[in-house]
């Protein structure tokens, strides 16, 4: 008898599922283990995690990024993730604040912290990367249960995944699907061909606009832009999203042709929610990447081979990149796109971005000479 589900399909539900504040059963060839994004953690299940907390089998654990631990004095005995021990009686408010910087104020006296080093972390691991992915914050309680459990579990419909396999999610490899193309008639007298690309793995759809008459055959000037919803449409201050796409466009049209890869990556990957928790955060003196560490975030959340996926699809193998980033030219060579040119984005320095523009040519090492 054949199955319609492959350990692609289990991935995207799982991560729709924790969006949702539904739990997901992880687990390995040792244990398994009920996951719940602290995000998305109601009180009723939280109600039902309290009511196990006697039961020596079933310890339920914490697990946070390094970069949210290091910000909370949290010892950090992997890599990239710390797990800390729930101490008895404590609240869902306790547990929130722990992952969102929002309630620190709230809740300063949130430790001492306990964090441990036993057993495999792959579990809450597989559980922080699926709430990233969800653009959730990226904090899961994870709450280890009996095989026999876990089976009642399943059969009640909760969804389960072995990891001793390799897991399937939206970084995995992967080939752009193109859904539809259609035209959009824009100044300059030129045409835009719009194509609306969905990825395989997750809900994002991205999008390449090609303007005018395009010689394939030639490097092709190109824009790989990430969505940005306060720059592009709101013509925010505060960052240059919005002019680098500006002057995009108008490079293009002066040319005659080129490229737009617009791409659903908003705030740099962690999606427009997490994005506003780190305006907040910026708002109290913190640069844009110390805003996304203080939420558990690397300073990149995204995946910049996107756009080469794209390009490959529309059988461009060259071009001419506009951007400031080396990251952009780094990712596109390194996923089979030459870049034969880069052509820099001068924007508009003002009073509210210079402090952004400034970071991220120090932390990010983009090619700004003014700043």
């Amino acid at each position: 008898m054949h199955s319609y589900l492959n350990q692609q399909t289990q991935s995207i539900r799982q991560i729709s599922d924790l969006r949702f504040g539904i739990p997901v059963i992880i687990g390995n060839d040792s244990q398994n283990a009920l996951i719940f994004s602290i995000e998305t953690l109601t009180a009723s299940n939280f109600a039902k995690i309290e009511s196990t907390l006697s039961e020596p089998e079933c310890e339920p654990y914490i697990s946070i990024t390094k970069n949210r631990a290091n910000l909370l004095k949290i010892r950090v005995y992997e890599e990239d993730i710390a797990r800390i021990k729930i101490p008895k009686n404590i609240s869902l408010d306790w547990i929130k604040a722990t992952a969102d910087p929002a309630l620190d104020l709230d809740y300063p006296m949130k430790g001492p912290y306990e964090s441990f080093r036993y057993a495999n972390g792959d579990i809450a691991r597989i559980g922080i990367k699926f709430c990233k992915e969800a653009e959730l914050l990226p904090a899961v309680l994870v709450l280890p249960i009996a095989e026999d459990r876990a089976k009642e579990l399943i059969s009640e419909g909760l969804l389960y995944q072995n990891i001793s396999k390799s897991v399937i999610s939206k970084t995995s490899n992967w080939e752009a699907t193109l859904i539809s193309s259609g035209y959009v008639p824009i100044s300059n007298q030129l045409s835009a061909k719009v194509s609306v690309f969905r990825h395989p793995f997750c809900l994002s759809e991205h999008y390449a606009i090609e303007i005018g008459n395009i010689n394939y055959l030639k490097p092709i000037l190109t824009r790989i832009h990430s969505a940005c919803f306060t720059g592009d449409i709101l013509h925010s201050l505060k960052c240059d999203c919005g002019d680098q796409l500006a002057k995009s466009i108008t490079q293009i049209k002066n040319a005659g042709n080129g490229i737009i890869l617009y791409l659903n990556q908003e705030g740099r990957g962690i999606g427009l929610a997490n994005k506003m928790r780190a305006y907040k955060l910026q708002d109290s003196g913190l640069d844009t990447f110390d805003a996304n560490h203080q939420l558990g975030f690397e300073d990149d959340e995204r995946d910049l081979s996107v756009g080469a996926k794209i390009l490959k699809k529309l059988g461009i193998k060259e071009i001419n990149l506009l951007t400031n980033n080396p990251s952009k030219i780094y990712n596109m060579e390194n996923h089979g796109i030459k870049v034969v040119h880069r052509l820099p984005l001068i924007t508009k320095v003002t009073a509210e971005n210079k402090k952004y523009l400034k970071t991220k040519k120090e932390k990010s090492g983009h090619i700004l000479f003014k700043y």
